[in-house]
């Protein structure tokens, strides 16, 4: 049974883009986020952007979105970096729904807030929404500091990402998800964090995720405040995790949806998806090439 879940780009190691979509399909996701680094190593397996739409239609998944877009402020420069190119003609490829979007480094807020404007503007002639991602360890580290940046951006395809992961790292209430509305929230990311943090936060997101519903997460609680407010983003399953990456693809990205499914169903949440069959399909014809 197919289900509205993204698969995350990083759940899955160094997958080959063939094998990714198949998992995907066969595990009953809808959706793939994709980053520059799965598409290069796609055409340097020899796959060109032909067979992967093909590959895409077959298996009946889409791309949903692209990112991670990091240094769109940097030397004075409003814009990505050198995977810009890539990233562009990704969403002329793919038609993805957004693209995703944070920050490394620290930065002045008010220049951030000028720097995603301009990053939503040149998305927005592509039809691309923005969603920009809080996490513990960046230059944007807290929920807080993210909303802010969209606010002052103040830009109608901006929105945020809503990890549980890093929400859980960060310590912030989840009553703080009430105060952003609840159009900005674009793509909620499952994965769930160890009783006890590592020492180095870093390491932990890279390597250290747990399956859904396997940590300190209140799950119920954090997608009752999600509902409360009447925000619907799409979910993404994003378990991080050296246990997952040694599992073979198709292993891996069943228990990640599996374990995500169950607790959604717990919670008496079907998420809803960002369009129907019958226009993907149209978009694919279009996009061929």
């Amino acid at each position: 049974m197919r289900q509205n879940l993204i698969l995350n780009a990083q759940t899955l190691a160094r997958v080959p883009f063939d094998q990714r979509v198949r998992a995907a399909a066969a595990a009953g996701y809808r959706g793939l986020s994709i980053r520059p680094l799965e598409y290069r190593d796609a055409h340097a397996a020899g796959i060109d952007d032909r067979q992967m739409l093909k590959l895409l239609a077959a298996a009946d998944i889409e791309v949903t979105e692209i990112g991670f877009a990091a240094t769109w402020l940097g030397n004075g420069r409003f814009g990505i970096d050198e995977d810009e190119d890539t990233l562009w003609h990704m969403a002329e490829l793919f038609r993805p729904r957004q693209l995703n979007a944070g920050l490394w480094e620290a930065h002045d807020p008010v220049e951030v807030a000028r720097a995603f404007a301009v990053l939503c503007d040149r998305a927005a002639e592509r039809g691309l929404l923005v969603a920009l991602e809080f996490i513990p360890h960046s230059g944007i580290r807290t929920l807080a500091a993210a909303s802010q940046i969209i606010a002052r951006a103040n830009r109608a395809n901006g929105g945020l990402i809503l990890d549980a992961w890093h929400l859980e790292r960060t310590g912030e209430p989840y009553s703080a998800i009430a105060e952003v509305p609840a159009d900005r929230w674009l793509t909620l990311q499952l994965a769930d964090a160890a009783t006890v943090p590592w020492f180095e936060v870093r390491e932990e997101s890279r390597h250290g995720r747990l399956l859904p519903g396997e940590g300190t997460v209140d799950f119920p609680a954090l997608l009752a405040t999600l509902r409360r407010i009447g925000a619907s983003p799409l979910v993404s399953v994003e378990v991080i995790s050296d246990e997952v990456h040694r599992l073979p693809p198709q292993e891996g990205a069943k228990v990640t949806l599996d374990s995500a499914v169950e607790i959604l169903n717990q919670c008496g949440l079907e998420p809803g998806w960002w369009r129907d069959g019958q226009q993907r399909n149209a978009e694919n014809r279009e996009t061929s090439v």
